[in-house]
């Protein structure tokens, strides 16, 4: 095999596992504190470690899962224990926990009127 082959073969295949260009990084765009604006993008991630929560929804674009604000305001990241129906078949992969209490990370979008009336009554 020459190496004019060789190249074209590898460029091919990287090709294929390059993401496409119009989808933003895997990650946390917004952190604890920040202000956020309607409909902007909080999470972009591949497994859902991170989950919606008050004022936030769950939007699937090709694979990806992303969190997204639902309203105008300041982002607050949460640890929320959680007590799944193992019933369901997602929730099966956390019956092996079934002794230990489960957590799960949690995005809150706390609306920009409400925040000056907004107490936190535990943080972690």
């Amino acid at each position: 095999m020459s190496l004019k082959v060789l190249s074209r073969n590898i460029q091919q295949v990287r090709g294929m596992i390059r993401p496409p260009k119009n989808l933003p990084f895997r990650g946390i765009f917004r952190k604890d504190g920040e202000v956020v604006r309607k409909d902007e993008l909080l999470v972009n991630q591949f497994r859902m470690n991170y989950h919606p929560g008050l004022n936030v929804y769950y939007e699937n674009d090709r694979g990806e899962r992303l969190l997204r604000a639902h309203c105008d305001g300041v982002v607050r990241i949460t640890r929320e224990k959680c007590d799944p129906d193992y019933e369901i078949e997602e929730m099966k992969a956390y019956e092996y926990r079934k002794d230990v209490d489960l957590y799960k990370m949690t995005f809150n979008v706390v609306p920009l009127e409400l925040s000056q009336k907004h107490t936190l009554k535990h943080e972690i």
